[in-house]
């Protein structure tokens, strides 16, 4: 009977032990089950830097031109190669004919020159023997030789109210400073600092009177000139240019 009791015993002690084993065991697994897992960090978006506003070209004064004696408003027109009508609107000009010494004239933009972008690589070699061909020459000082700058009239000789001599230039841009008319009667003119353009006249009138674009006032109290007199035209080296007999 003891015996028995004994065996009854140890098989309950071995039971108990493996439980306890089991629970042991099993323990660490129930707890990592019962714990959540760690959320993955989430990333904050980076704000983009807003772009910058495109600075703004500092725009180019205009081109000005200060109108001098004997300027014309085709010749300034040619020497910039815009049109005159062009010229007239860009200045409001009432009368295009009518200009003041030291004027200033606002110069427009010639759109044709602008390059587009199919010009962007340049002409081809015949479009640029095309263009060649077709641009005038720019305005260059009269060469030496027969006279480009002449006296074309005198008009109202005798008469101090109307008396008055007039050059014309018939070849490329020149500056008269320094010039000087004289007569075989000892009158004499030098022209004070004046640009004539090509085609561009100037008128020497004999009276008193304040200075135009196209009119120069000799200042005289006589007339300068008589009928079958010989005028003569010199450069500022004193070199003849042209001559003139004013008629009978």
């Amino acid at each position: 009977m003891d015996s028995r009791k004994w065996g009854l015993v140890g098989i309950a002690a071995l039971v108990l032990a493996a439980a306890v084993l089991g629970a042991t065991f099993l323990w660490p697994r129930q707890r990592e089950a019962a714990e959540p897992a760690e959320s993955p960090a989430t990333e904050t978006p980076m704000a983009s830097p807003s772009p910058s506003p495109a600075a703004t070209p500092t725009p180019q004064p205009p081109i000005t031109y200060s109108v001098q004696a004997g300027d014309t408003l085709s010749a300034i027109a040619q020497q910039y190669d815009v049109s005159t009508e062009a010229l007239v609107a860009a200045n409001d000009l009432p009368d295009p004919d009518v200009l003041q010494i030291g004027q200033i004239l606002v110069i427009p933009e010639n759109n044709t020159t602008a390059e587009s972008p199919d010009s962007a690589a340049g002409p081809t070699p015949s479009e640029a023997a095309s263009q060649t061909e077709a641009e005038p020459p720019p305005p260059t000082l009269t060469p030496s030789g027969p006279p480009l700058v002449e006296v074309a009239e005198v008009e109202g000789i005798g008469n101090m109210e109307t008396e008055a001599l007039m050059l014309r230039n018939a070849g490329g841009t020149k500056s008269l400073e320094g010039w000087r008319l004289a007569g075989t009667n000892g009158a004499g003119f030098e022209f004070p600092p004046l640009t004539l353009f090509p085609g561009g006249e100037v008128w020497v009138v004999s009276k008193a009177g304040e200075d135009t674009p196209r009119r120069l006032y000799w200042g005289r109290t006589e007339p300068a000139w008589s009928p079958g007199e010989l005028i003569t035209l010199r450069d500022a080296n004193g070199n003849i240019v042209d001559t003139f007999i004013v008629p009978e």
